[in-house]
């Protein structure tokens, strides 16, 4: 009776979760994942392992029933169908999902599913602990460089800086090449609504005035809510910003003495703050973004899957469900409501708003709406003249 209780009360209690583990080779991704499945074979739960890529479709007729763990590893060899498959066991199978991968190939382009997968996880962690193998050089690496096979030594590959990464595979050695301006970064902070992406931006803009940065923040002209000329949280933490229209509108507001740049609420922006951010960064500037990475739909929102790949440090936020009931401070979905329902498919994807518009929920208590309904057409017949 009591096995049977504990039973009943362990699936009541099973969510489903999404977890992503990214960054070059060498970085730790396998051991994290690996490191997971341990953990859950010494709490007693099934694990699965989904090993050699195959077509995404095929994963869940390849799923045990009883499995409460699973995992993929090298994810980015997997075409986009993976996202859904990877969500669908989560959030229908109610299945822990654990996945590793790189976010940028060895040219430093974005690999297969990866910044999608890392907008849509709960949990997604973006590992740059590996020392660029630039001998002498200090900064954290992001990037994965190839390397040819020379005198018969096999092609391999290594993490690199951004700042040491080439498109093109190298000789064995390197080029020495020292640098006088210092290194430039790319942060990006992530999360739904509610989880705290404007404040922590604004807390590490403050550690940065602090240490006596010239520092420059922006804001997309839409925003409204809470300040015209400054970023504000929910909270109202402030950080005096400049408010402009689209991309080129903030690469004209850029001084060159700027070496610190925050930008929060990026996907208001086109898809060419991608490029504006990675020409900053190139030329020594640390850039801090926030913003949502997924839209009302639970969908990537517009360059964020593109910066989430290209950032070389990642913070993902969650906030707690709002969810009558639920409880859990696994919020990584932003539930917009109207009139206290869920806003259907066709309502407009940017409708700026506060906690009247929108709710923090988790992955299991988020809702989109029934279309709505055409108003009836009254058909008035007219009588044929005879």
């Amino acid at each position: 009776m009591i096995n049977e209780r504990y039973r009943e009360d362990r699936e009541r209690r099973r969510l489903g979760s999404l977890t992503v583990f990214s960054g070059p080779t060498h970085s730790g991704k396998t051991k994290k994942l690996e490191a997971e499945a341990e953990r859950a074979q010494r709490q007693g739960r099934r694990m699965q392992r989904l090993a050699d890529p195959t077509d995404p479709n095929r994963l869940l007729d390849q799923l045990d029933p009883a499995a409460e763990l699973v995992t993929v590893d090298d994810a980015q060899q997997y075409d986009d169908r993976l996202i859904e498959v990877l969500n669908d066991l989560a959030t229908i199978h109610r299945v822990d999902v654990v996945v590793a991968g790189w976010e940028l190939d060895y040219t430093g382009r974005p690999a297969g599913p990866m910044p999608e997968l890392m907008c849509a996880a709960d949990f997604a962690l973006k590992l740059d602990d590996g020392v660029c193998a630039q001998p002498g050089c200090r900064n954290l690496a992001s990037r994965t460089q190839r390397f040819h096979a020379v005198n018969g030594t096999p092609e391999r590959f290594l993490p690199v800086c951004r700042r040491h990464h080439t498109a093109e595979p190298r000789a064995v050695s390197f080029q020495e090449v020292w640098f006088d301006e210092p290194s430039g970064s790319l942060d990006l902070i992530i999360g739904c609504m509610f989880s705290g992406k404007t404040q922590e931006l604004i807390r590490r803009l403050d550690q940065a005035r602090y240490a006596g940065a010239t520092i420059q923040a922006f804001k997309p002209a839409l925003d409204d809510r809470y300040a015209i000329e400054a970023v504000a949280s929910h909270r109202e933490v402030r950080f005096p910003a400049i408010a402009v229209p689209d991309v080129d509108g903030l690469r004209a507001q850029v001084q060159d003495d700027t070496r610190v740049i925050g930008i929060d609420e990026a996907q208001f922006f086109g898809p060419e703050i991608v490029s504006l951010a990675e020409q900053l960064v190139d030329r020594g500037r640390h850039v801090m973004v926030a913003g949502l990475e997924l839209d009302f739909l639970a969908r990537p929102f517009g360059p964020m899957p593109l910066l989430a790949a290209y950032a070389d440090r990642l913070t993902k936020l969650q906030a707690s469900c709002q969810y009558p009931g639920c409880g859990s401070r696994q919020a990584t979905r932003t539930q917009r409501l109207v009139d206290g329902a869920p806003a259907p498919a066709e309502s407009p994807l940017v409708v700026i708003g506060g906690a009247a518009t929108y709710q923090a929920r988790c992955r299991h208590h988020h809702r989109i709406g029934l279309p709505s309904r055409p108003e009836p057409v009254s058909v008035v017949e007219e009588s044929a003249e005879l």
